[in-house]
């Protein structure tokens, strides 16, 4: 055997332990970034211009629910809009003429209710995978997936009402200048 096959065999042990490591690395790193498209962006290109990447008035998910000025009251806007949503979602009860309207309430309350153990149970099963959407180790639960969420179908839903409404006026008054 020449000296060069000899370093070789030598070196082998300490080959394998580092190509080891490098395929652990690569099979975490795929299997991490392979679900996530929520990431946070790099510092350095934060501070190229700061005020595009931070939230100025609400946070919406985990990346910035602790940052301090956003700790507004606007952060109860969230939790006023999940409540309509949620309200909207509750059936109503026309048909039972007999309810006084403390009866009518308590019965409307508990079915809001049982709306919203439904989202959160549903919730609960999806925590899982939400957090693989990240780049990043985060703190997710199904109560800020429920009001976030929540919060944005509610904001999607007052904006195509504000549109449809701003529509129908533009209309009539095209029909009343034609």
């Amino acid at each position: 055997m020449s000296e060069g096959e000899n370093d070789y065999a030598k070196d082998l042990p300490q080959l394998y332990t580092v190509a080891g490591k490098i395929y652990e690395g690569t099979q975490k790193s795929e299997s991490f970034f392979s679900s996530a498209c929520i990431y946070r962006v790099p510092e350095d290109l934060r501070k190229l211009n700061e005020s595009a990447y931070t939230p100025r008035l609400i946070a919406i998910g985990p990346l910035h629910r602790e940052d301090k000025h956003l700790q507004t009251p606007l952060q109860h806007v969230k939790l006023s809009y999940t409540n309509y949503l949620l309200s909207r979602l509750t059936p109503r009860m026309e048909d039972q003429q007999e309810l006084t309207a403390g009866m009518e309430e308590e019965l409307a309350k508990q079915k809001k209710l049982t709306v919203l153990q439904k989202c959160l149970a549903e919730l609960k099963t999806l925590v899982h995978d939400a957090k693989k959407c990240y780049a990043e180790e985060v703190t997710l639960d199904e109560e800020t997936m429920l009001i976030d969420g929540c919060f944005i179908l509610e904001f999607l839903y007052r904006y195509r009402i504000r549109t449809q409404t701003v529509i129908k006026e533009a209309k009539s008054i095209r029909s009343f200048i034609s």
